[in-house]
Formats: structure tokens, sequence, C-alpha cells
């Protein structure tokens, strides 16, 4: 059923408001017919009359209406040049409401529009107007399963329009069409004489691990221009290249001449989220077929498509982030990957810790998959060996370093600590892992290894923070030991449980000792989601211990205690903190 069917008369109340505001509204009953409504109008805009048209979308009224002028120029805010269109209201959702109607929009929106539309880019924003900048990137149309990563911070020098770029590339481009899959990465720009230009590389991380992604790197052209093309269409762009833009033609054609298929970057100036102007890309596909003629010989010609570019350098990765940018020089060992321990792990890679020092005894068991955050297609495979590679393929600036595993360890990483193993000085491995880090992260759950980690930690001067889930996934905890003099140990942390000083998480009393079929040691009942609440908290709690003073705002208590059920029903997340303080019975803090 069509919106205007299940809203009897809402039809022809857009028609009356429209025709009494005086734009001669006409229903086009061709497209109501296909399924959607669309009306012509007739509006007066900058003292000119123009005929525009109102696209109604699917969903209305609960969704605006578009309004969309053509051919009113390329220079103008808040209107794509190449669809038409007049951006009237703020782009979410919240800025039109179902009571509102086309004409209203129009009326009150329009001449807001028309004043800030005549302002040049570079202009501050009227009080009246979206302060959002607008791309023109945006408006360019290309293949959707087709991009070329780019460092968004780059900015050609003055005097440089035209050059070459390395460009690592996900497959064969001759084998390339306009439905391919395809990602490209651009790695450098150099000059027209393949000198690199400084600055204009891609860091070394992100260069690195797209060179050892993709299968081979190319270099193509790219040339800059003073504007965006004045394009509305593929077709228009490609028509204008050999009358207005010489230079790409030219690189085109030896291309051609060439019988190769590339790319070739177009750089102009458009709108900066932060003020004034940077230099966007789009990039030129073009594959060259073999055309054949009845009665001529064979050419061939370019087939053209664009492909848009997503900025992707390291200030790209991180700038959702800004709180957590001293994490880029700071190391955790993580020890314990299990269900706490592992997305643990996921998570300080997403926020750009520099390095991870990963140890954990165990591989992943097809019946452990309920609340580890990877499934069965690393099943049998040791848990470090898979978090590396999975850091490794998509969060190019954190590196695993498994350098102090000895050779004994294995392919997958596997080594138990504290039971014995020929050959392998365990302690020696505790202390080359722990070397140089910034935090120890332990999610062993296993109070034996608590207390070496904490030790060891204490030895360095290293912050430690244990997390641990209770059996039912009913609670759990997160300690922190900065080894202050005003501070306390893991001991203390015992002692005041013990005490009731601190409370004890929640538990289920009957999902302590599940033994599952084949399996040797007991492991205890939780759901996933309910453990994960640890994880979060304890990657929180590190992450503001590294930035403590430079970005993400301290955790002022060391000891926070989860609780998710309540008198038999579960709960949103209750936290209650305290300070980790010497505990009396402590002999090692009253010395």
């Amino acid at each position: 059923m069509s919106w205007w069917e299940r809203h009897s008369g809402t039809l022809n109340q857009e028609m009356d408001a429209l025709q009494s505001s005086g734009m001669q509204p006409e229903l086009d009953v061709e497209a109501q017919a296909r399924g959607q409504i669309a009306i012509n109008i007739t509006l007066t805009i900058h003292g000119k009359e123009c005929r525009g048209r109102i696209l109604y979308p699917d969903l209305y009224p609960y969704f605006r209406p578009v309004l969309v002028v053509p051919k009113l120029g390329y220079n103008l805010r808040h209107y794509n040049p190449f669809s038409g269109e007049i951006c009237l209201l703020r782009r979410g959702t919240q800025f039109w409401q179902p009571s509102m109607t086309a004409a209203t929009l129009i009326r009150e929106m329009l001449p807001e529009w028309e004043n800030a539309s005549v302002r040049k880019f570079e202009d501050a924003r009227l009080g009246t107007e979206d302060q959002q900048a607008e791309p023109a990137t945006a408006y360019f149309e290309g293949v959707q399963s087709q991009f070329v990563m780019i460092d968004g911070s780059w900015a050609i020098p003055p005097g440089i329009t035209s050059g070459k770029m390395k460009v690592a590339l996900t497959e064969n481009f001759d084998k390339l069409s306009s439905k391919s899959k395809f990602c490209a990465w651009a790695l450098e720009l150099l000059t027209e004489d393949k000198k690199p230009i400084a600055g204009l590389r891609m860091a070394e991380a992100i260069s690195s691990w797209a060179r050892g992604k993709n299968s081979r790197e190319i270099c193509v052209s790219w040339t800059k221009l003073n504007s965006a093309p004045n394009a509305r269409s593929l077709s228009e762009l490609v028509d204008i290249i050999p009358v207005e833009h010489l230079d790409i033609y030219k690189a085109i054609q030896e291309d051609v001449l060439r019988k190769r298929s590339s790319l070739h970057g177009i750089c102009f100036p458009e709108e900066s989220p932060g003020g004034g102007k940077r230099d966007a890309w789009i990039f030129l596909a073009y594959h060259v077929n073999l055309v054949k003629h009845p009665k001529k010989p064979a050419t061939y010609s370019p087939l053209f498509w664009l492909i848009k570019a997503e900025s992707a350098g390291e200030d790209d990765l991180l700038k959702r982030i800004p709180e957590l940018s001293p994490l880029r020089n700071k190391s955790i060992a993580v020890i314990g990957l299990g269900c706490v321990g592992a997305p643990s792990v996921l998570a300080l890679a997403r926020a750009g810790i520099a390095e991870l020092r990963l140890l954990d005894t165990d591989y992943l068991s097809p019946g452990t998959i309920c609340r580890w955050p990877l499934g069965l297609s690393f099943v049998g495979r040791g848990k470090v060996e898979v978090l590396s590679e999975i850091i490794r393929a998509n969060y190019p600036l954190t590196e695993v370093n498994t350098s102090f595993y000895p050779p004994g360890a294995g392919e997958d990483f596997r080594l138990k600590i504290g039971e014995p193993a020929p050959g392998i000085d365990q302690m020696a491995v505790v202390e080359k892992m722990l070397d140089g880090v910034d935090l120890v992260y332990d999610a062993t759950a296993e109070e034996g290894i608590n207390h070496l980690l904490s030790d060891v930690a204490a030895s360095k001067n290293l912050p430690y923070i244990t997390v641990s889930s209770r059996a039912g996934g009913w609670g759990g905890n997160v300690v922190r030991v900065q080894h202050r003099e005003d501070s306390g140990c893991l001991l203390c942390y015992l002692y005041s449980l013990e005490d009731r000083q601190i409370p004890q998480p929640p538990y289920d009393p009957e999902g302590e000792e599940l033994q599952p079929v084949g399996c040797g040691d007991l492991t205890f009942t939780a759901a996933g989601f309910d453990v994960e609440e640890i994880s979060l908290a304890g990657v929180r709690m590190a992450v503001s211990t590294l930035c403590e003073g430079e970005g993400y705002p301290p955790i002022v208590h060391d000891v926070g205690i989860l609780s998710l059920r309540e008198d038999g029903a579960s709960s949103f997340p209750k936290w209650r903190s305290f300070p980790l303080l010497k505990h009396p019975k402590c002999l090692r803090c009253n010395k």
C-alpha cells in the first residue's frame, strides 16, 4: 500500500497547500503509476522563475520530501549541482516533522537558502544555516563497492599540479570492471619525474599493511584542478576532459595507446569540515577494450567509471577518538584471552593502542564461541594466533608483539604459566613480556597467576589491572594496583573482600562447576553479553590509566564491583567503586 493510500487525504492536502502558496503544482501521473509521487512546481529563485520538482519518499510523511531544481550552478552552497537537490533542512531526520508539508518547508526555508547559497564557501556560515561542511566529493556517484583509500591530511604544495601516485591494488586492474569489488591504497604522491613530494606519504604502518594485504603495486597519474569538475555525470566528465583538462586527456591517451587499463586521480579544493578548503580526490577508472568493426581495423577504446576516495590516513582512523591519542605510543601486556580478555584485546586495538603483547594457554573450543568474540571458523587454533591475525588484518596501527615467546611455544603461541614446561624458563618469558610495556592487563581469573603478575608488575613499577567475571554472569570486578605510597596492593584487595570492606561481586552458586562433555577442566555458566561488561570497564580503566593527564579523563577509584542481578531479576549494570587502601593485615604494605 502506498503512503497516499495509507494516509488518506494527505496527497490532496499537499496539492492544496502548494496551490495556495502559488507554486502551480502538477502531479506527475506517470510517476504515480510507477509507485512514486512527484509534483512539478514553479518557483522564483534569485529573481528568476524556475521549474522545480518535489520528490516524496515511500515513507512520507515520516521522512522529508526533496526539492529538485536543476542547472542552478556549480558554486552554490547547500546545492547538489549534479542532482539539482536544494538542501532546505539539516540532514538529521529530527529536523523534519510528520505534521509539516512540502509547501511549508519551501515557503519558510527557501528564502533562508537563497541568502546562504550565494555566499562563498570560504565565508563564515550564517547563524541560520547548517554549520556542517558540504564536500563536493559527496555529490559524485562512484561505484558503491569500489574505493581508493587516501590520507585525508594530504595537501599538495603550491606550484605542483600533476604527477604520479603509488597505488597498492587488491587485484589485477586489467581484469577490473565497474561491477567488480575493488579497493586500492594510495601509498605516496610523486612529481612527474617520480620524485617523492615531502609529507605526502601514507603512514608507515598503514603503508606496510596495504602492501602486504594487496597483491600488486602500480604507478598512476594524477592532476590537480582549481575547482571541482563542472560535470553533472560521468558522461559529462568524460566529455569535458578533452576540452577543459588536456593534462588528464593526454595521460589517459598514453595508457590507451599502450592498451593499459588504469586510474587517474583528480584532485580539487572542497570545503573542509574544520573551515576553509582541503584537497579532495576522485578517481577516473578506465578499462581499455578492443572494439571490432565490420569493415575497419579493430581499435582500442576506454570504458570509464568513477571511483570515490575514502580518507584512511592515521589521523583519519583516529579522528573520532581524540582523547585516546596518548595510546599511540603505549604498550599493554594482556594475559588471559578468554571471554573477558579477548573482547578487551579487540577493544584496545580499535582504540589505537600502539603495541599489544598477548599470552594464553588455550585454543578456541567449539563450546566457548557462545561468549568468545569470534566463531566456528577459528575453532582449533590458538587464541593468541587468532587474535593476532585479526588485529594485523584489520588494525594496522596496532603491532602485536610475540617476540617474547620461546621457540618451544609453537606456531600458535600457546603457553601455560604455572605448569612444568621442559626447556622453557617461564619466569624469563614473563619478565621479557613485561619488559618495556606501560601496563599489565590480567584477565586470567586465576589467583595464582594474579599474584605472580602483580608481583612482577610491582618489581617493574607497572600499573597492574585484573578483571574477572563471576559464575552466571551475575557480576564481576575490575581492580587496579598502581604501586603508590598511598594505595594498596592485590593482597589488600583480597583482605578487603574477606573483611567485607569491599563487597563480593554477586554470583550464581549453581553455575561455578560446569564440566562440558569431553573437557577435563571446570568452567562456569554466563552469557557473553554479561561478561563483556567487565571487558568494557577493564579497557576503560586501562585507557584512563595510560592517558592520565594527557587525554581520556582519569578514573579516581581503583576498584569497581559490578552487579547485573537484583533480587533474582536481571538489572542494568550497576557499578560501585572503592579506593584500594592499604589493609592492616597486609604485611607487604605495612612493613
